[in-house]
């Protein structure tokens, strides 16, 4: 389990009334310490360090674990003592928002926003609006983070970078609202074959990339293979089902592309693939082998994949 993941363990358990940032921080208690002791085990064995999750969870800000585990023992104190002064209780969040914009000063001007308000503009931020899935900016972030957390904890790290094959002639030959449509249909696609730990972006233009933590060079290759053969079987399966014959005379009427036309456009991915550390020691170097075995996919035919790694890439299969 990933940070991303880390973070939506949290949002579920908040979900269900189970606040980890107030029961850590003392503001109330869950009815057995057994359950809190079940919950954090089962958290931990992600191997994040729970008090920078949890800090990241509140501010949106990326603490390492030493500072992390050092901040929240300060504002416990801090905690304590304003509760002294002001004769009243006061919650962990009140005494991080003052610990952490006036005593430590380590966030500034912030802002204070409602929670569902918050989230729907990060939401926003994001996504990227045409296929809803991660954005360019995210993305670098996403990479980053992965990367530090990867080499940290030896654990592989895999890139996908997917382009979609002549997709020029898509929008020349049938517009640009149909080729909106096909760039939403692989964003599904890619949204439909991966786990919830993964991280689907658009990387630009028709290219797009698929971060897979604690994924090594053949597990992404088996995957990339598959999602290669998602566009063509469903298109298979749309020409199969539209070709009866249909009597009398046909008037050709103005129309706008549906979301279901994009099945039957005759889309091909070539997909390149990357693994951190087999192929690359930094973050920069996976996007660019990546982005090269992409380039080689194209190079050798289109609708293939290439990994790194100076292997010849899986060949086609027989659809």
């Amino acid at each position: 389990m990933g940070s991303m993941s880390y973070q939506k363990e949290l949002k579920e358990l908040e979900d269900q009334g189970i606040d980890l940032i107030e029961i850590l921080g003392q503001d109330r208690h869950l009815q057995s310490p057994e359950a809190l002791q079940k919950i954090i085990h089962g958290l931990a064995r992600s191997g994040e360090n729970i008090y920078s999750e949890l800090l990241y969870y509140l501010t949106y800000r990326r603490f390492q674990p030493e500072q992390a585990e050092s901040l929240w023992r300060a504002i416990m104190k801090h905690k304590a003592r304003m509760g002294e002064a002001l004769g009243r209780r006061v919650t962990f969040r009140v005494a991080a928002l003052d610990y952490l914009t006036d005593r430590n000063a380590l966030l500034r001007h912030v802002r204070l926003i409602a929670k569902p308000e918050f989230e729907s503009i990060l939401s926003h931020v994001n996504l990227d609006e045409l296929t809803s899935v991660y954005n360019r900016r995210f993305f670098n972030e996403a990479l980053a983070r992965e990367v530090h957390r990867a080499r940290r904890y030896g654990k592989h790290l895999s890139l996908l970078v997917i382009d979609i094959d002549d997709f020029k002639k898509v929008n020349d030959a049938r517009g640009h609202l149909e080729g909106d449509v096909a760039l939403r249909k692989v964003g599904r696609v890619l949204r439909d074959n991966v786990r919830q730990t993964d991280i689907v972006c658009r990387y630009g233009g028709d290219e797009f990339a698929v971060l897979l933590p604690e994924t090594n060079g053949t597990e992404a290759q088996v995957l990339a293979e598959r999602i290669r053969r998602a566009p063509s079987k469903s298109g298979a399966m749309q020409r199969a089902a539209g070709a009866g014959v249909v009597d009398g005379p046909m008037i050709q009427m103005p129309r706008v592309p549906r979301e279901s036309d994009a099945d039957a456009l005759p889309l091909t991915l070539s997909i390149g693939g990357a693994t951190f550390p087999d192929d690359c020691e930094e973050a920069e170097e996976l996007v660019a082998v990546a982005d090269q075995m992409c380039l080689d996919a194209k190079r050798k035919g289109k609708d293939r994949v290439c990994m790194g790694g100076g292997g010849p890439g899986l060949p086609l299969a027989a659809e």
